[in-house]
């Protein structure tokens, strides 16, 4: 029985560890380099890997990229949970920091074509995040419109981070948290304060033919 429990945790440490060394290894080459010109080659050499084994934990570049990012709005998730950062739907302040602390290598992706796939991953990371955040918030919204709330959200601060990396970090890090917790404060004030009131099923937008 201990020999199994400890035989995962071992695996576990080790595919944490080789995908860290990965991570790292992008952010170090990013510093100097066009992110849309680092191959996987250039990772393994890097981060001290094989190719076998970087193609055991991920699919090609591009599922790296997105995952990547997906794990690091995960940590910060973690990161604010422990904090007692409840009150908040995503954990805008740490991502936001993260990405500021990391400058030169976020500077280099605002122009890349590796952007949007490391976007669209984190994106679906944040709606996950922000649905399991909802139930604790908003209790009272149904399953849908919590759904419909989170991809909002998510998609919301998404955009704001691109927008931000895009031009260069012309906006503080501080101005993109406060702005992005005042509004999604007023979104679920707003939702709290109105109740639900469903579309006519048998009425259409006048602009439907």
């Amino acid at each position: 029985m201990s020999g199994n429990s400890v035989q995962p945790r071992r695996i576990d440490q080790r595919v944490a560890r080789t995908r860290g060394r990965l991570a790292s290894a992008l952010i170090a080459l990013g510093q100097t380099r066009n992110i849309d010109d680092i191959g996987v080659g250039d990772l393994v050499r890097a981060a001290g890997v094989s190719r076998s084994t970087f193609y055991a934990h991920y699919l090609d570049r591009d599922d790296f990229l997105g995952r990547s990012f997906a794990g690091m709005i995960a940590i910060c998730d973690e990161l604010a949970r422990r904090e007692g950062l409840t009150a908040h739907v995503l954990p805008v302040a740490h991502v936001v920091t993260h990405i500021a602390g990391n400058e030169a290598f976020s500077r280099r992706v605002g122009p890349s074509r590796s952007m949007e796939v490391m976007l669209a991953a984190g994106e679906r990371s944040l709606r996950r995040i922000a649905e399991t955040n909802l139930a604790a918030l908003a209790p009272r919204l149904p399953p849908e419109e919590r759904r419909q709330t989170a991809a909002f959200l998510a998609g919301a601060f998404v955009g704001q981070l691109r927008l931000w990396l895009q031009n260069d970090f012309r906006t503080a890090p501080q101005t993109l948290i406060v702005t992005h917790r005042r509004l999604a404060a007023a979104v679920l004030a707003a939702l709290d304060a109105a109740p639900t009131t469903p579309f006519p099923l048998d009425r259409k937008p006048a602009h439907v033919p």
